[in-house]
């Protein structure tokens, strides 16, 4: 069905690259439409990457169980990248990230691993970075906890019988 929205979207964006480029009197009229459609196709190019395989760029989702991580080590002329899968809650497909390469994340990723590799469930929680932000606004490191098994409850409270 999305699949669907994108390809309509596309033959939209072209029909306007049409109606722009066609030959008439009032070419001038049509300027906007000349510049907005290779815009809004690179936009639509650009969410249909951030949604199916391809990692986005943005952190998981507050919560998010984690699925699995690879760490690519930063290389002369390579910055390097951590790739998480992650499954963000009430759903059920897992979505991949790529974040900025450091050791410290690093270091999470593969607790968090040998952790999920023992059977415990480890969540992706993020807190807000101290001091200036920089250019991108306010940021977020990433901390990755370890959950209880389900079924357990909440301390001081009773579970129904059932």
């Amino acid at each position: 069905m999305i699949a669907l929205v994108y390809a309509a979207c596309f033959l939209a964006l072209g029909a306007l690259a049409g109606l722009a480029a066609a030959s008439g009197r009032h070419w001038l009229l049509r300027a906007p439409l000349l510049v907005a459609t290779p815009l809004l196709a690179l936009a639509v190019w650009w969410q249909l990457s951030q949604r199916d395989g391809w990692p986005a760029g943005a952190h998981p989702a507050e919560g998010s169980a984690f699925v699995a991580g690879l760490v690519r080590s930063p290389t002369p002329g390579d910055a390097g990248a951590i790739y998480l899968w992650t499954q963000p809650p009430g759903t059920t497909t897992p979505r991949a990230f790529r974040l900025p390469y450091s050791p410290a994340l690093e270091r999470q990723v593969a607790s968090a691993a040998k952790q999920a590799k023992r059977g415990a469930r480890v969540a992706v929680t993020s807190r807000p970075m101290r001091g200036r932000h920089g250019q991108g606004g306010p940021r977020a490191t990433l901390r990755f906890v370890r959950l209880p098994p389900p079924g357990m409850g909440v301390k001081g409270r009773r579970r129904a019988a059932g």
